[in-house]
This record gives structure tokens, sequence and C-alpha cells, in this order.
């Protein structure tokens, strides 16, 4: 058995050496194709498969798995290699194989070569014929000639089997809120239930289906078919909301982290970027003179940066995506429900009266809209600095000028008909205050302006502040006032018990005025997996403490157990009597609880080890979330905690252990849980703390 390297994110931090390449100028009827600069590692076979963990990929050819850098993960023998999947916590993977008499699946680590830790039995369940890892790591579908089995990630064990289900998919993807399975065979894909197991959606696609994938955030689902044509469906309908076509045989696709953007090989040789918001923006690219291309995936590199990583002869190529601009529309969006969800929250000393003449639909609606434009025109910069302005025609009927840029849509200025002529060239026109907006396919323009005539020094008002902005008071997607002013009301509550229990424990000198407790709530609307409207109830503690005084109010060093921090236990005594107080009847009529834990630990050093009792458990492999990303961590009492990461672990399953010893409506309701670690870069007793937060699914 070999260790692995893992340095496989060549690009950037230079653990290993790449070969730089530029590829070979485009061939006629390809001018507009670019050239890219390529990194490239070589294998002794060309690969024919890529998964993404992190900022690197792993790849098989017929009958190897192998790392980034050529690595060897498992040779399978006389079993050629149908597919495999990488769990998404990064620890292992499983490999689906045939002969000539069988099919298997076998689960294998990443870490060690040919270390097999789980067979998937053959005989009880049927010849497996594709695999699927649940974004969570915690299942692994598995697709037979007999049945579509949910089967427990570390042992292959089947939990239980999805209902009228078409044997033997070619291929299996999950969604990644774990609401969808999709099954695909020949030109047909069936999209599962995850949550129910019933089938959802059966598309027939009209030719072969090539490759598959769910949008990041999960509201698409693209299929490409080797006609050239991609298609996207809308995962809340599954009806077709676009279609792309012209892209050659349609090998594979990929979406970018953003969802703006896919990759497609549309031939051995060739990739092409296409912006989905405007699929007339297209960026292709010569990949290799001797072609190769049968699988690409975006990955990052340590730096953060995008990168296409894709098979070639006989290598792994990567370049650097340059030209990808940000998904504007999102990061407005998401920006604007923030603040959003400050504005719609009562203000200290505000009563309901108050509260209620304040926020009203019209006022979200107008708050919203300037929210949009405050966001859109930080993002869109100097705009007008390096943009060419001229004149275009004067609508007389209308008494409005005609004004063009070449970076964005023209506007149209209203003018007195007699002063028209005083404009004589676009260099007279100066522009000032100006706010943007942003439009469906992802370009801004001018919704106000102040604009002065150099000529005559008179300045003329442009206001498109009431033009259609984006669909946040759609009236599937808006909250109630009504259903509003319940949730103020319950943090209202919420808030008069986190004083009371602060009060409380600041007299028995649990806690001092260093300690500040903070209770947050808001109403997230989402769709679930049968594409209803749903409205859920976040609620989230957390707490900091002051420097210099969190070693005594707060875990000091090493320190683990809930009970040894006056803060996290002032913390949980509120969300015990919140659970069992007005929080209780959520728990009562919501579908399921989502429980997110975080542990965080500072940069002190671990120099010896510390013990770890056990109180928790034993854990191996968990899959949590370390700095945002999927990894998996272990932790038992026959060995010392060296990680700060493991710390900072138990100190969040602290809180589990609590709730679940404490709280008795709590016990007993269905949970999904998430454990995130995040380890400081700093030093000190402050970067000690937990965080719980909460999630009612469908409470409203």
């Amino acid at each position: 058995m070999t260790r692995i390297s893992l340095a496989t994110n060549l690009i950037i931090t230079g653990l290993i050496t790449a070969t730089a390449v530029t590829t070979a100028p485009p061939a006629k009827g390809q001018e507009n194709e670019t050239k890219q600069k390529v990194y490239r590692m070589s294998h002794k076979n060309t690969p024919e498969h890529l998964r993404p963990y992190s900022n690197t990929v792993y790849s098989s050819d017929r009958f190897n798995v192998r790392t980034m850098s050529g690595d060897l993960i498992h040779n399978s023998g006389k079993d050629s290699i149908i597919s495999f999947e990488v769990n998404p916590a990064g620890f292992n993977l499983i490999v689906v194989g045939k002969n000539k008499k069988k099919q298997i699946a076998e689960i294998y680590s990443t870490t060690e070569s040919e270390r097999r830790s789980s067979k998937f039995d053959i005989k009880k369940y049927g010849f497996p014929y594709s695999a699927a890892y649940t974004p969570d790591a915690r299942s692994i579908i598995i697709a037979t000639d007999k049945a579509i089995y949910v089967c427990n990630a570390r042992t292959l064990t089947p939990e239980r089997r999805l209902a009228n289900t078409e044997v033997a998919p070619e291929y299996m993807l999950v969604s990644g809120n774990g609401y969808y399975l999709a099954a695909i065979r020949g030109e047909r894909c069936t999209i599962h239930n995850l949550e129910n197991g019933t089938v959802r959606k059966t598309i027939d696609a009209g030719a072969v289906i090539t490759d598959a994938a769910f949008s990041p955030d999960n509201s698409d689902f693209a299929l490409l078919t080797d006609d050239g044509v991609l298609t996207i469906y809308s995962t809340r309908t599954f009806d077709m909301r676009k279609m792309i076509d012209e892209l050659g045989d349609g090998l594979a696709m990929a979406y970018n982290f953003d969802g703006k953007y896919v990759a497609v090989a549309e031939a051995p040789d060739r990739i092409e970027i296409i912006n989905i918001l405007d699929d007339k923006d297209r960026e292709a690219f010569h990949a290799e003179a001797g072609g190769g291309v049968n699988d690409l995936t975006f990955i990052s590199d340590a730096d953060g940066h995008t990168l296409l990583a894709y098979t070639a002869t006989n290598s792994i190529e990567a370049t650097r995506m340059l030209h990808m601009k940000p998904y504007f529309n999102r990061l407005i969006n998401d920006e604007a429900d923030a603040m959003m969800a400050d504005w719609l929250k009562m203000m200290p000393g505000e009563t309901i009266e108050e509260y209620r003449a304040r926020v009203n639909d019209e006022s979200r609606a107008r708050q919203r809209r300037m929210f949009e434009y405050e966001i859109s025109t930080r993002l869109a910069g100097n705009l007008i600095g390096g943009a060419a302005v001229s004149l275009g025609s004067y609508d007389r009927a209308n008494g409005v000028l005609a004004i063009n840029f070449d970076t964005m849509p023209t506007i149209f200025l209203p003018v007195p008909e007699n002063e028209v002529t005083a404009f004589r060239s676009g260099s007279d026109v100066v522009l000032d205050d100006v706010l943007y907006g942003i439009n469906p396919d992802d370009s801004f323009e001018i919704v106000y302006a102040k604009i002065s005539n150099r000529n005559n020094g008179k300045t003329y008002v442009f206001d498109n502040l009431g033009r259609a902005t984006m669909d946040y008071m759609r009236s599937d997607d808006a909250i109630s006032l009504e259903t509003l002013q319940q949730q103020q009301m319950e943090e209202l509550r919420l808030q008069e018990l986190r004083q009371k229990v602060m009060e409380e424990a600041k007299r028995h000198n649990v806690i001092s005025d260093h300690t500040n407790i903070t209770v947050d709530s808001r109403i997230v609307p989402e769709y679930d997996a049968d594409g209803n409207k749903i409205l859920n109830y976040l609620v989230s503690f957390t707490y900091d403490v002051s420097p210099g005084f969190s070693a005594e109010e707060d875990f000091g060093p090493g320190k683990y157990h809930v009970e040894e921090s006056g803060a996290a236990t002032s913390m949980l005594r509120i969300v015990k009597e919140a659970f069992e107080g007005d929080l209780g009847q959520y728990l009562a009529k919501c579908k399921k609880l989502r429980v997110s834990l975080t542990g965080t630990a500072d940069a002190t050093p671990i120099v010896r080890g510390l013990p770890y009792d056990g109180c928790y458990g034993d854990f191996d492999n968990e899959p949590v979330y370390v700095d945002g990303q999927l990894n998996a961590i272990s932790v038992d009492s026959k060995n010392l905690v060296k990680e700060n990461r493991q710390l900072a672990f138990l100190r969040a399953m602290g809180v589990k252990d609590f709730l679940e010893k404490n709280v008795d409506a709590y016990r007993n309701i269905d949970k999904d849980y998430r454990y995130e670690v995040n380890v400081s870069n700093d030093k000190g007793s402050e970067f000690r703390r937990i965080t719980a937060a909460f999630t009612f699914v469908d409470a409203f």
C-alpha cells in the first residue's frame, strides 16, 4: 500500500512542476478562438473521466484511477472501469467496474494506494451500473440491474430502495441541495425526488445524452446531447427554460462556480465557454492538436482563481479562465437580500404599530429597488469613464434625445426641442450622480443621471428609477406582511428571553458585561423537492467575548466541554428555553429541522497533543465543513487531539450533545446536521467560540 502525494494543485502552489504550453494557432474557420496558456500534467494513458475535489481533480482511464499529478490510487486489473465518483469530503472514492462475468462497486482511499474499505454485495442486490454520492457525503446511491438503492456511504449497505425506478442507468448525479437524483440512460433522463423516492419527471432528450449537471444554486438542470444541443430546465417545474445549439458533438459540459457560464467540449480538440445569460457571448479555444478531450470540470487554485481542467492525450491540462465576468445579478440579489433582512427588522424602540406603518408592500418594493441601485452602481464601477458617447436621433413627439454608449444601452434624455440643437456631439455630454441598474443578461444600464451640456451649461435629469427591477416582489416569492409581523413578534420575545438569561448569568457571575449573546431570526423563502414554495424560519445564536476576558468567560486553551465556558452555557440555556417556549410550536409543525453547528479555534499550536475523554463519541472521517470546504475529521479517545480543527469540532459536538440530552422536543424531531469548523489565523481566546443555527423547514 503506497501513501499518495496530495500535491496536485500544480498551477499556483508550485508543489510540482508543470509544463506550460501555448495552444496551436486556430485553423481556418476557427478565427474566433483565443490562445490560452495551458498547464499540462503527463499521464501514462489518456484519461476518460474527471472528478473534482477542492482545487484538484482525480481521473480514470480504462483500468486506473489517478490523482491530478498521476499518482495511482487504484488499478482495476482485469476489471475495466465504468465510472468513479469522489466522496464530497475527499477521503475516498467509489469505483464501478466490470469484466466478462460480473460488475462491481468498491470504495478506495484517496490517500493510500489500493486501500479498499468497502465492497457492494452484488449477489444480494445485483450488478452495479453507476453510483453517486449525496452532497453531505453520508450516502451513496447505487444503481443495479435490479433497482436503485440509497446506501450507507461507509459500508455500501442499502438503507432504502427508490420506487418506480428504471434500472441500470449509465450515469447518475445528485443536486447540490440533495433534493433530486438524475438517472440517465441513452436518450432518457429520469428525475427522482430523493425526499420521498418518487419519480418527479422523465425527460426524453431526442438524442443520446452525453453529460448533465445541476447549476450551483440548484435552480437549473442542464442536459447535453450528442447532436450538439444543451437544454436547460428549471428545477422548480423541470420545464425547458433555454436551448443552446451548435455545440459540435457535445462531448462533455460543466457549470462554472457561480453558474453564469458553461464549458462544453465540442470536439476532442475544441472547448467553448458560453455565457448562459447571453449565449451569443462565446469564447472558444483549441485544446490540443492531438485531441483527447473526453471530460472537463472547473476547479479553483490556491488563490481562488477559476481554472478549467480537462483531459488531453496522455495528460490532464488546466487553464485559468481570465475572461469570465462575475454573475452580477446573483451578487446584487444576495447582497440586497441581506440588506433587506436588516431593514425588515424592528428597530430598537420601534412599536409594532410603528413597524406596520414603516413596512408595507409599497415601502418594501421601494427600499429593495434602492438597495439594488446602490449595489449595482458600486459593482458597475466607472463605466462612463471608458465609454464612447454619441448622439442619436431626437424624438419630437416625446421630446427626448437619444444618447448612445458603446458599453451599455442607449438612454433617452428629456430635452426641450428649442434646446436640442445646442448638443452638437457626444463630447458635449457630461454625466454626474450616475446610478446603474442591472439587466437580465447581466449588463448594466444607467437608471439615473444629471446630464449637462458643455455648450450652454444647462443640466437635464434622466430618471428611470421606476423601471422594472429584479423579481423580488413577485407574488410567488414575496413574504406576506402578516407573516413578517408574526416573525417580528417572535423576535421580540427571543430578545426578551436573551436579556433575561444574560442578566441572571451575570448575577451568578457566570458571565460579565464583557460577554454579549446575539439572537437573530429571519424568514427564508425556498422551494421544496416538489417545486412548491415554502417559508423556512431561521434562528441563530452566537456570542462574543471581549479580548482579555475570553479565557475566564469562554473556552480556555485546549478546552471543549460546553460547561467549561460560561458564555457557551448561557447561550445554550437561551436555546433550551426558546425550544421549550415559543419555538416549540415550529418544532411541532415544521417538516424537519436543519441544524448548523459551528466550532471555532484560534491558531495557538497544540504541541504535545490533548487527551479526549470520548464524551461525545468517536468519529472516523466525519464529514465536516472546514473553512467552507467539505472535509473529514477523525477524533477518538484512543488518540490525542493534535489539530485545532479537531478541537473546534469537539466544541460544535458539545452543542449537539447538550441539546439531545436536555431538550425533549428537540430530541424527537427529524434533523439534518451540518458541522462547521473555523480555525483563525490569529492567536487568542477570543477566537474560541460556538455558534448554532436552526432552520425550521416549511414552518409557516
